[in-house]
């Protein structure tokens, strides 16, 4: 139990230095806990690459805000962070295989096709969007946030982040119609 409490103040001790810009307390906090946050996040995602990329956001994430961000336990922060950021990966990966297998386009028949070239121009749709209707889809879709969600954020109410919704998957649709056509006639 001991050692419990030694962990904590030295968090404590670490995030104090961390918020002033000490880079030294950002090195140790990264020396710490970024191996066993990848082998949690490879638990979750079963692609060590992809972990490794996750929890290496995170750390930028923590470096970045640590200014404006309030911690009480730097270890449940860290995981907290790396489980969100899983599932939210995970549920963006979901998105793109109910896309295809919606989409009445099976990739096995792409011969030339290439699954980052997909995603690329996905995202570029994505971007061409309003920003208000671009936000509240990012919200929804990478941030696994439900409507009520979306709408308490935004103060604005739930119909509106569903019609806003509607009309963006509505786009997309329409955008990537084209792209898919291209790709099955090559």
């Amino acid at each position: 139990m001991i050692y419990d409490s030694d962990r904590l103040s030295d968090d404590k001790e670490l995030l104090l230095r961390l918020k002033s810009g000490n880079k030294d307390a950002f090195e140790e906090i990264f020396r710490k806990y970024y191996s066993s946050l990848v082998f949690f996040a490879l638990r979750y995602l079963n692609d060590k690459d992809l972990s490794e990329s996750i929890v290496q956001g995170v750390f930028v994430r923590l470096w970045e805000k640590r200014e404006l961000l309030d911690i009480r336990s730097l270890k449940g922060y860290l995981v907290v962070s790396v489980r969100n950021r899983c599932n939210n990966e995970l549920k963006r990966q979901g998105i793109v295989k109910t896309y295809e297998k919606n989409s009445d386009l099976n990739t096995e028949e792409w011969p030339h096709f290439h699954e980052d070239e997909y995603l690329k121009k996905i995202y570029s749709f994505i971007e061409e969007l309003p920003p208000a209707r671009k936000k509240i889809l990012k919200m929804k879709l990478i941030d696994g946030l439900k409507y009520r969600e979306i709408a308490e954020k935004l103060s604005i109410s739930p119909k509106t982040v569903e019609a806003q919704m509607g009309k963006a998957l509505k786009f997309l649709r329409e955008k990537l119609l084209p792209y898919k056509k291209q790709i099955l006639n090559n």
